[in-house]
């Protein structure tokens, strides 16, 4: 039995219920990281093939890499933006963590994270940081996979050559079906259409007033929050941590209360079936998030992406995934305009020859796949059917008040841990403190006997 150990939050054969996954955010802030690790995982599980997971904040320790070195034949590093300032420690990390291995180690859709005012061929504080990290990964593998054009540029200009040390291959969770994709079905749209929303806090205001536009054109609408803080507050009714979000534009759905949770109208997941299964159900999906928009066109829905930064536009336009860079937009815009001119056949377009670029990119890294298994289920099919789905979650104001009840039965039942080590804490903290106070006292003391 050959055995995978592959970055990720959670593995999606682990049964977790869904009061576990926001307690411990096991799907890594947000729920867009569950769609290409468990793609990753559908393509590399094959017959003989064990995948166990691991996570690159708590498991790099000297035990984790002496296990990987003895028992392991690879390791498999999916990214989505890990070139960014607040990621620069932990990319170090995990630059050390790549030296000590003594197998392959293979990065599967690194991407950087910059908004598009910044100019990629500046300096950046991290740099010196990717180019280890890349020299690392190449001395572990064949070649490293970018998530598109401005990310494999990003490295070009750090000296890396384009083909032979990196290349684009998008992101896997578009090649969840091979070389197929699901013929997207585009009917007529109305204010009567479902619809489903996604957003986020941080945008520019252009793209906070076409999404709070466009949202009010639908009486049949659902918004699906991504970010754990946001599920945690439309499930359970808790607030943001205080101070976390600076700006939170109008009308955004920061509170338990807020008209479209008493109304019923959110849904989100911690299950990348489930959502599956939701977006089958729509007509249309568009807003802010790529995997808020890719879920649906795997399923045959029709999605548009209105682009925010480098990192949105560079896999929207390698996927010929129907979008417009916010700074685009027009006053006389219509989401309904964009869905008429939204030309679906270029999503099917060239994905054969993006599907090749993929297996052949995985081939070369030394990774068998079960892309060739034409009929029947593939190994994660069959082992996905055996473990139970987790719901849709609904708001915490539109579910009945027993289930409200659960709910906050289990968030105090949290609290009351977190207490309890704090509890064990504090004696830590009264000496922090007393610490803190002594070394002021002595300091005043030097400066009084200068």
């Amino acid at each position: 039995m050959k055995k995978i150990m592959i970055r990720a939050h959670m593995s999606p054969f682990n049964t977790r219920d869904t009061s576990s996954i926001l307690r411990n955010d096991s799907v890594g802030t947000n729920i867009g990281n569950l769609v290409y690790i468990n793609s990753i995982i559908r393509a590399l599980m094959t017959e003989d093939t064990q995948i166990d997971t691991f996570n690159t904040r708590t498991d790099l320790t000297p035990e984790f890499i002496r296990r990987i070195n003895g028992e392991y034949s690879c390791v498999i590093l999916p990214f989505a933006n890990a070139f960014r300032i607040s990621f620069e420690g932990e990319l170090r990390a995990i630059t050390n963590f790549i030296k000590k291995l003594n197998v392959p180690c293979i990065v599967i859709g690194v991407g950087t994270s910059t908004v598009f005012q910044k100019d990629l061929t500046e300096h950046h504080s991290f740099d010196e940081a990717v180019r280890e990290f890349v020299r690392a990964v190449l001395d572990k593998s064949a070649v490293l996979g970018t998530r598109g054009e401005y990310t494999s540029a990003y490295l070009s200009h750090l000296g890396f050559k384009e083909g032979s040390e990196h290349r684009v291959i998008g992101c896997p969770s578009m090649f969840w079906y091979g070389e197929e994709l699901p013929q997207i079905r585009k009917k007529e749209l109305t204010k009567d259409s479902a619809v489903s929303v996604n957003w986020k806090i941080d945008l520019p205001d252009p793209l906070h007033h076409f999404i709070q536009k466009s949202i009010a054109c639908f009486e049949n609408f659902q918004y699906v929050p991504q970010i754990t803080d946001e599920i945690r507050l439309m499930y359970y009714g808790m607030p943001f941590p205080e101070g976390k979000y600076k700006r939170i534009p109008d009308g955004y759905p920061c509170v338990a209360d807020h008209p479209w949770y008493r109304s019923d109208r959110a849904r989100s997941f911690v299950d990348v079936l489930t959502w599956m299964e939701y977006m089958k159900e729509k007509d249309f999906s568009f807003g802010s998030r790529i995997h808020g928009n890719i879920v649906p066109l795997l399923t045959g829905t029709p999605s548009f992406v209105i682009s925010s930064d480098y990192r949105i536009e560079e896999l929207t336009r390698y996927h010929n995934i129907p979008h417009i860079d916010y700074r685009e937009l027009q006053e006389t815009d219509t989401i309904f305009r964009f869905y008429e001119n939204a030309d679906y056949d270029r999503v099917q377009k060239g994905h054969k020859e993006r599907f090749e670029n993929y297996r052949k990119f995985l081939e070369e890294n030394g990774l068998e796949h079960t892309y060739d298994i034409r009929d029947g289920l593939r190994p994660y099919d069959r082992k996905m059917q055996t473990i139970p789905r987790n719901p849709a979650l609904r708001p915490f104001f539109s579910v009945p008040v027993s289930e409200q009840c659960e709910r906050l039965a289990e968030c105090g039942g949290t609290y009351m841990r977190l207490q309890g080590k704090y509890d064990k804490l504090k004696p830590l903290e009264m000496l922090l403190e007393q610490y803190h106070i002594n070394k002021g006292l002595k300091r005043a003391f030097q400066r009084l006997h200068r």
